[in-house]
Protein backbone atom coordinates (compact mmCIF):
# COMPACT_ATOMS: atom_id res chain seq x y z
CA UNK A 1 0.00 0.00 0.00
CA UNK A 2 1.45 3.53 -0.57
CA UNK A 3 2.21 5.69 2.05
CA UNK A 4 2.94 8.86 0.50
CA UNK A 5 -0.28 11.12 1.08
CA UNK A 6 -0.28 14.73 0.94
CA UNK A 7 -3.06 16.89 2.86
CA UNK A 8 -3.01 20.44 4.49
CA UNK A 9 -5.59 21.68 6.77
CA UNK A 10 -5.44 25.36 8.19
CA UNK A 11 -7.85 26.77 9.94
CA UNK A 12 -8.47 30.27 9.53
CA UNK A 13 -11.55 31.38 11.73
CA UNK A 14 -13.65 30.18 14.09
CA UNK A 15 -17.00 31.76 15.32
CA UNK A 16 -19.98 31.55 17.35
CA UNK A 17 -18.71 29.38 20.93
CA UNK A 18 -20.43 32.08 22.81
CA UNK A 19 -23.61 32.97 20.94
CA UNK A 20 -24.23 28.94 21.40
CA UNK A 21 -23.99 28.98 25.09
CA UNK A 22 -26.30 32.04 25.61
CA UNK A 23 -28.90 30.34 23.72
CA UNK A 24 -28.30 27.12 25.51
CA UNK A 25 -28.83 29.02 28.73
CA UNK A 26 -32.15 30.47 27.30
CA UNK A 27 -33.16 26.72 26.40
CA UNK A 28 -32.01 25.68 30.01
CA UNK A 29 -33.74 28.45 31.94
CA UNK A 30 -29.70 28.95 33.76
CA UNK A 31 -26.94 31.40 34.03
CA UNK A 32 -24.70 31.91 31.38
CA UNK A 33 -21.87 31.15 33.63
CA UNK A 34 -22.83 27.20 34.53
CA UNK A 35 -23.31 26.43 30.11
CA UNK A 36 -19.43 25.51 29.53
CA UNK A 37 -19.89 22.88 31.93
CA UNK A 38 -23.62 21.88 30.68
CA UNK A 39 -22.32 22.05 26.60
CA UNK A 40 -19.73 19.68 27.92
CA UNK A 41 -22.09 17.07 28.64
CA UNK A 42 -24.39 17.71 26.27
CA UNK A 43 -21.94 17.70 23.14
CA UNK A 44 -21.99 13.77 23.63
CA UNK A 45 -25.95 13.54 23.08
CA UNK A 46 -26.63 13.57 19.47
CA UNK A 47 -30.49 13.54 18.31
CA UNK A 48 -31.36 16.99 19.22
CA UNK A 49 -29.89 17.34 22.73
CA UNK A 50 -26.05 18.90 21.49
CA UNK A 51 -28.18 20.77 18.51
CA UNK A 52 -26.26 24.01 20.21
CA UNK A 53 -23.14 22.52 18.18
CA UNK A 54 -24.77 23.79 15.19
CA UNK A 55 -24.09 27.04 16.04
CA UNK A 56 -20.23 27.25 16.27
CA UNK A 57 -18.36 27.73 12.83
CA UNK A 58 -15.01 27.12 11.42
CA UNK A 59 -13.57 28.15 8.43
CA UNK A 60 -10.57 25.85 7.50
CA UNK A 61 -8.57 25.78 4.08
CA UNK A 62 -7.75 22.44 2.69
CA UNK A 63 -5.08 21.19 0.25
CA UNK A 64 -5.92 17.69 -0.76
CA UNK A 65 -6.31 15.66 -3.51
CA UNK A 66 -9.33 15.07 -5.89
CA UNK A 67 -10.22 11.75 -5.08
CA UNK A 68 -10.31 12.89 -1.51
CA UNK A 69 -12.42 16.02 -2.17
CA UNK A 70 -14.98 13.29 -3.85
CA UNK A 71 -15.15 12.05 -0.02
CA UNK A 72 -15.31 15.29 1.60
CA UNK A 73 -18.13 16.15 -0.76
CA UNK A 74 -20.50 13.64 1.52
CA UNK A 75 -20.83 15.95 4.52
CA UNK A 76 -23.37 18.59 2.68
CA UNK A 77 -24.21 20.48 6.23
CA UNK A 78 -20.78 22.47 5.10
CA UNK A 79 -19.88 24.81 2.38
CA UNK A 80 -17.07 24.79 0.18
CA UNK A 81 -15.74 27.57 -1.93
CA UNK A 82 -12.79 25.84 -4.17
CA UNK A 83 -9.65 26.70 -6.76
CA UNK A 84 -11.88 25.91 -10.20
CA UNK A 85 -10.01 23.18 -11.83
CA UNK A 86 -10.14 24.44 -15.25
CA UNK A 87 -8.44 27.59 -13.70
CA UNK A 88 -5.98 25.78 -11.81
CA UNK A 89 -4.81 23.97 -15.04
CA UNK A 90 -4.93 27.13 -17.43
CA UNK A 91 -2.65 29.32 -14.80
CA UNK A 92 0.29 27.64 -16.09
CA UNK A 93 1.83 24.74 -17.55
CA UNK A 94 1.40 21.69 -15.27
CA UNK A 95 4.41 20.09 -12.93
CA UNK A 96 4.77 17.39 -10.78
CA UNK A 97 3.87 20.23 -7.31
CA UNK A 98 0.46 20.35 -8.53
CA UNK A 99 -0.11 16.40 -8.14
CA UNK A 100 -0.12 14.48 -4.66
CA UNK A 101 3.30 12.63 -5.55
CA UNK A 102 5.71 12.60 -8.64
CA UNK A 103 4.56 9.11 -10.24
CA UNK A 104 0.77 10.31 -11.83
CA UNK A 105 0.03 6.91 -12.94
CA UNK A 106 1.50 6.18 -15.91
CA UNK A 107 0.39 9.64 -17.58
CA UNK A 108 3.35 12.22 -18.95
CA UNK A 109 3.38 15.35 -17.67
CA UNK A 110 4.54 16.49 -20.90
CA UNK A 111 1.47 14.92 -22.54
CA UNK A 112 -0.77 16.88 -20.25
CA UNK A 113 0.56 20.45 -21.04
CA UNK A 114 0.73 19.28 -24.52
CA UNK A 115 -3.28 18.98 -24.42
CA UNK A 116 -3.12 22.46 -22.61
CA UNK A 117 -1.26 24.46 -25.20
CA UNK A 118 -3.44 23.35 -27.93
CA UNK A 119 -6.58 24.13 -25.66
CA UNK A 120 -8.12 20.55 -25.63
CA UNK A 121 -9.25 21.50 -22.00
CA UNK A 122 -11.98 18.91 -22.09
CA UNK A 123 -9.89 15.78 -22.69
CA UNK A 124 -7.23 17.49 -19.94
CA UNK A 125 -10.16 17.57 -17.13
CA UNK A 126 -10.58 13.40 -18.45
CA UNK A 127 -6.84 12.48 -18.15
CA UNK A 128 -5.97 14.66 -15.46
CA UNK A 129 -5.22 12.18 -12.74
CA UNK A 130 -7.39 11.95 -9.05
CA UNK A 131 -4.10 12.95 -7.27
CA UNK A 132 -4.42 16.58 -8.93
CA UNK A 133 -4.17 18.64 -5.41
CA UNK A 134 -6.80 21.53 -5.28
CA UNK A 135 -7.15 23.65 -2.12
CA UNK A 136 -11.00 25.21 -0.83
CA UNK A 137 -12.03 27.11 2.19
CA UNK A 138 -14.40 24.68 3.91
CA UNK A 139 -17.32 25.79 6.45
CA UNK A 140 -18.88 23.71 8.51
CA UNK A 141 -20.08 24.07 12.08
CA UNK A 142 -18.79 21.63 15.10
CA UNK A 143 -21.98 19.11 14.73
CA UNK A 144 -20.99 18.52 10.72
CA UNK A 145 -17.52 17.94 12.42
CA UNK A 146 -18.39 15.91 15.27
CA UNK A 147 -20.21 14.01 12.52
CA UNK A 148 -16.90 13.88 10.36
CA UNK A 149 -14.48 12.80 13.44
CA UNK A 150 -16.86 9.65 14.73
CA UNK A 151 -17.28 8.19 10.64
CA UNK A 152 -13.54 9.23 9.81
CA UNK A 153 -11.57 8.68 12.67
CA UNK A 154 -10.46 5.54 11.95
CA UNK A 155 -11.27 5.30 7.81
CA UNK A 156 -8.76 2.86 5.98
CA UNK A 157 -7.87 5.95 3.31
CA UNK A 158 -4.84 8.05 5.58
CA UNK A 159 -5.86 11.55 4.62
CA UNK A 160 -8.88 11.20 6.94
CA UNK A 161 -7.11 10.32 10.69
CA UNK A 162 -4.53 13.15 9.28
CA UNK A 163 -7.63 16.06 8.93
CA UNK A 164 -8.96 14.65 12.10
CA UNK A 165 -5.51 15.13 13.90
CA UNK A 166 -4.23 18.28 12.24
CA UNK A 167 -7.97 20.15 13.51
CA UNK A 168 -7.63 18.45 17.21
CA UNK A 169 -4.75 20.87 17.93
CA UNK A 170 -6.70 23.66 15.61
CA UNK A 171 -10.12 24.06 17.32
CA UNK A 172 -10.88 26.30 20.02
CA UNK A 173 -12.96 23.86 21.90
CA UNK A 174 -11.79 20.73 21.15
CA UNK A 175 -13.08 19.30 24.65
CA UNK A 176 -16.67 19.58 22.60
CA UNK A 177 -15.78 17.17 20.04
CA UNK A 178 -14.98 13.29 19.89
CA UNK A 179 -11.34 13.22 19.30
CA UNK A 180 -9.44 10.47 20.80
Amino acid sequence: MDKTFSLTVTKTEEAGYKSALIGLSYNKNQPIENMPELALKLSTHDHGHNKFLEQIYLWIEVTAPRYWWQEGDTYRLSTKNSQSTMHTILKDELNATNFECEDIGGIDINYLNNLLSNKELVLLKRKLPEGFMQKRMWTMNYKCLRNIIIQRQSHRLPHWPSFINQLKSQVDHPELLPFK
